[in-house]
């Protein structure tokens, strides 16, 4: 038995991105359509790195390419389309220039506040996190392998220094044209004191991960990492001491506005804060759970701090309150059904339910009296829907989610699918072959006899007589008279299969494991394999008729048909974030939802939006 995700440690897997980047292209490829976000706003890439010229001006910048801009102090953050969809991880001010590095050696510059970009040549494919400019000519950027890059000119040239390690580098900070500090993995600490022409390895105790570092002119150096570690040198790095953070979180990065008062963020939400150059550190209130990769101040008032899930923070009391610049819920959404083009659901993680009346312009969260992941949900009309979920939860509102009632199921198994058509006839699917019937609304569940004992993980009907549930081994199972018997049909694979969708009782789709593509054009009599071109998990399928559809999965996949599936070609996400479901009312109205609260819209065929203007409400 093979559940999709488990909840926790996926995503604790998925944060280790930060210092374990797996091979990524750096050019687009020819995609065929383009889907904008809309939830969380502006975005819900994870960020990487944030840095402010002043007040008003500010850029951050994440995975996937992700780069956004602020002209008002983050009330409203601009989304810039970039030239790269690799992660960007390392980014530097100066002025109204800017510079950002990222995986495989990409550096992009900026002059005119981040509103674009040119790529500039590094002469390495190797990944970069961290750059630092003292000034708009002399620069610095580190990376995997001991990877140590300069310039004198803004970039315009980078040429390879000798570090003397081959451990990944992941911070670097100077404090003026000579001193200078290098931090990375297993507590490796790099100094000049010549601008760079060589560099001398600290040797000391600290074998954690370094992971950030920030210099005060003339002498002064802190770097902060695992386990919350805080080291302090006040002679250019010459001599380190230990700072007592009082924390055992990862911290990741450190900032200064003068020798006296810093701040540090790092795993959990957490953020440190001193008033006395680090002698003692206290505990700030960041009111999120998620993991902070950057943090910025512009004075000891104002400051900004960024991590996963698009997250951004502000204060205006120097971290005394943090508020949010993100809206939207981050919970790990599952499954979503649509009425029309305007009306919609979604549900996740611990019983999380959003629902729109506006196409997704707007995501509200509805009350499910509950902290069951949700699996899946199906409406018929704006008013009567019904959702499942695991240790048996089943949810029926009507009233258009105002209030969800829970019902009674008498089971503990977890429950993945549920099919509606009409206000009184569903099906639920789930554990153990698991498959029931209602004629009353759900007030009352019937047991059929699936002839499997698989996990099924989804189950759809074109109409009271006809369906079909898939799931676990490549199981297949169809039923043409309403569920009162089920016959197993052939997949020919023994991959779990995750997803299926109808266009009618002739043509259908069902995905699963290492991209696999299965088709019918006659009810599942016969099954074909088609070839999806990618090698990621499939999670959802939507057929909007015999001849298009859309697949979603692990990685941000989205790929479409418009020939029956003889071609699937690649649509832009935007994303690398696992994608898990897909809905569509029309070929140009379609919904995808996913993991951090992941919610995408179609946005047509070619570039789609460039920039998008998202406003706090």
């Amino acid at each position: 038995m093979r559940p999709l995700f488990n909840w926790s440690i996926f995503a604790l897997l998925l944060s280790a991105s930060f210092i374990s980047v797996p091979p990524l292209t750096n050019t687009r490829e020819a995609l065929v359509g383009s889907w904008r976000w809309q939830n969380p706003r502006p975005q819900g890439n994870p960020l990487h790195a944030i840095g402010f010229s002043n007040e008003r001006y500010g850029i951050a910048i994440g995975r996937d390419g992700t780069i956004l801009r602020t002209s008002d102090g983050g009330r409203n953050w601009q989304s810039v389309r970039s030239a790269v969809n690799t992660p960007l991880y390392g980014l530097a001010l100066r002025g109204k220039q800017a510079w950002a590095v990222g995986a495989r050696g990409i550096i992009l510059t900026s002059r005119n506040g981040g509103e674009s970009w040119s790529e500039q040549e590094s002469g390495t494919r190797k990944h970069l996190y961290a750059v630092s400019f003292i000034d708009e000519k002399k620069g610095w950027a580190v990376g995997v392998e001991g990877t140590i890059l300069t310039t004198n000119d803004g970039g315009e040239r980078w040429r390879p220094l000798a570090s003397g390690t081959t451990k990944h580098l992941y911070a670097v900070a100077f404090s003026d044209q000579q001193r200078g500090v290098v931090a990375g993995a297993e507590g490796t600490l790099l100094v000049t004191s010549d601008g760079s022409l060589s560099w001398q390895a600290h040797s000391q105790s600290e074998t954690r991960n370094l992971l950030g570092a920030y210099a005060v002119a003339p002498d002064r150096f802190w770097v902060v990492g695992w386990n919350g570690s805080i080291l302090h040198s006040a002679d250019g790095g010459a001599s380190w001491k230990a700072q007592p953070s009082n924390s055992s979180s990862h911290l990741q990065a450190i900032y200064f506005i003068n020798d006296q008062y810093g701040w540090a963020a790092g795993a959990d939400g957490a953020i440190l804060h001193t008033t006395d150059g680090g002698a003692s550190w206290s505990a700030q209130l960041s009111n999120s759970a998620q993991s902070l990769s950057a943090i910025h101040f512009i004075n000891a008032q104002q400051g900004w701090a960024v991590g996963d899930g698009g997250l951004i923070l502000t204060t205006g009391n120097g971290g005394e309150r943090w508020s949010t610049q993100t809206q939207g819920s981050q919970e790990m959404l599952t499954a979503l059904s649509f009425v029309d083009a305007r009306r919609g659901w979604a549900v996740g993680a611990n019983g999380t339910i959003l629902a729109t009346e506006d196409g997704g312009q707007r995501w509200k969260a509805q009350s499910s009296n509950t902290t069951a992941n949700l699996r899946a949900v199906s409406f018929i009309d704006p008013r009567r829907g019904w959702a499942v979920g695991e240790r048996g939860l089943i949810l029926r509102t009507t009233d258009g989610g105002a209030n969800w009632e829970i019902k009674p199921s008498g089971t503990e198994l977890s429950l993945h699918g549920v099919s509606f058509v009409s206000a009184e006839e569903g099906w639920i699917a789930g554990e153990s072959g698991l498959v029931w019937h209602t004629t009353d609304g759900g007030e009352s569940w019937q047991e059929q006899n699936s002839n499997t004992r698989f996990w099924l993980e989804t189950i759809t009907f074109v109409d009271k007589q006809r369906g079909w549930a898939a799931g676990e081994a490549g199981t297949i199972i169809h039923t043409q008279d309403g569920g009162a018997s089920w016959n197993l049909q052939e997949s020919g694979t023994r991959r779990w299969l995750y997803a299926l969708s109808f266009a009618n009782e002739r043509s259908g789709w069902a995905v699963g494991e290492d991209g696999l593509i299965l088709h019918t054009t006659d009810g599942g009599q016969n099954w074909v394999v088609q070839i999806s071109r990618v090698p990621s998990n499939l999670l959802g399928v939507c057929a909007v008729s015999e001849r298009r559809a859309w697949a979603v999965g692990l990685n941000g996949i989205i790929i479409q048909t418009t020939d029956g599936g003889a071609t699937w070609l690649r649509d832009e996400s935007g994303t690398t974030t696992p994608l898990r479901a897909v809905t569509f009312r029309s070929n140009s109205e379609g919904w995808i939802v996913g993991r951090d609260g992941v919610i995408l819209r179609y946005a047509g065929v070619g570039p789609g939006q460039l920039r998008t203007v998202f406003k706090r409400s």
